[in-house]
């Protein structure tokens, strides 16, 4: 069955590092595509913090046009309401009902995935792979403990081996990616400092955060 990678963020603003991860994971685990996900009212980042999400839309809209393998989704940016990643893939389920989904995080986030909404409910309906750097320990030690055991009856080596949890679809990888040193908040701090942000992000969402004054005035924090 084809494979869809889901690979969601605040984008604020997208960045190379943003970009490597999803080709990577796109590549290497033979994904048709990717598509990348900014935010709408996010549970966990203040409205402060966050550029309005037409304008994350439309940065990964152009970060996105860098490759053909990589492609913006609105479906978070146009709900009024908070929203939650489990309510995301219910619904692009739905949208792709012969694709198997692939949810993309790194693993900064996992610490927190049992904060998030209905998480045990995650691989009803998608693969989880957690985008690890090179060589790094494979080990979630400083995850909750519920998170860690949940994980590893879940795990599989790939996507394609029978995974450990009674013949369930979906499963719980692991795959190394590049991990460059460029952040979001770092971007939108040397823009608020008048530093130059060439090679952190494309030069098409360098012109459009300066076309429309986005992060100049405000400190953001990360």
């Amino acid at each position: 069955m084809v494979k869809l990678g889901i690979l969601g963020g605040a984008f604020n603003p997208p960045h190379y590092g943003h970009l490597r991860a999803a080709l990577e994971a796109k590549e290497g685990l033979g994904l048709e595509k990717v598509l990348l996900i900014p935010s709408g009212h996010h549970p966990f980042k203040g409205s402060d913090v966050l550029a309005a999400p037409n304008h994350r839309l439309a940065m990964t809209t152009l970060a996105c046009a860098a490759d053909p393998g990589l492609e913006p989704c609105a479906i978070e940016v146009v709900q009024a309401t908070t929203t939650f990643t489990i309510d995301t893939l219910e619904t692009l389920s739905q949208h792709y009902p012969d694709q198997e989904l692939v949810f993309l995080m790194g693993s900064d986030l996992m610490n927190e995935l049992h904060l998030w909404k209905s998480w045990h409910r995650l691989l009803d309906v998608a693969h989880l792979c957690q985008m690890t750097r090179p060589g790094s320990c494979t080990k979630n030690t400083e995850i909750a403990q519920e998170t860690q055991e949940w994980l590893r009856h879940h795990h599989r080596p790939n996507l394609t081996s029978i995974p450990q949890n009674q013949g369930s679809r979906f499963g719980f990888l692991q795959w190394p990616i590049t991990q460059l040193a460029i952040s979001s908040s770092d971007i939108r701090l040397r823009v608020q400092s008048g530093k130059s942000i060439r090679f952190l992000t494309t030069e098409s969402v360098i012109d459009y955060i300066h076309h429309h004054g986005l992060y100049h005035n405000t400190v953001q924090s990360p």
